[in-house]
């Protein structure tokens, strides 16, 4: 592991990329939640609303780490 680990042993550059290829589930929650209101997408704008939810606080999580790894640079 590179001598340059931080909190949790993982790199800020990787936290950083982890958050990039993150975007486009982010991204896929976000259309699943502008779908249309009919019959079918009730159940699809009520998974893009649990989706968001996990997808947001991932990405706080996210954020906490690198913060958290800039901070002791």
């Amino acid at each position: 592991m590179p001598t340059d680990a931080k909190p949790h042993g993982i790199p800020p550059e990787i936290l950083e990329e982890i958050t990039q290829r993150f975007l486009p589930i982010e991204h896929l929650f976000d259309v699943m939640g502008a779908a249309d209101s009919g019959v079918q997408g009730v159940f699809v704008r009520r998974w893009a609303e649990i989706g968001m939810h996990l997808a947001t606080s991932f990405r706080e999580h996210i954020d906490q780490m690198v913060a958290t790894a800039r901070n002791d640079d």
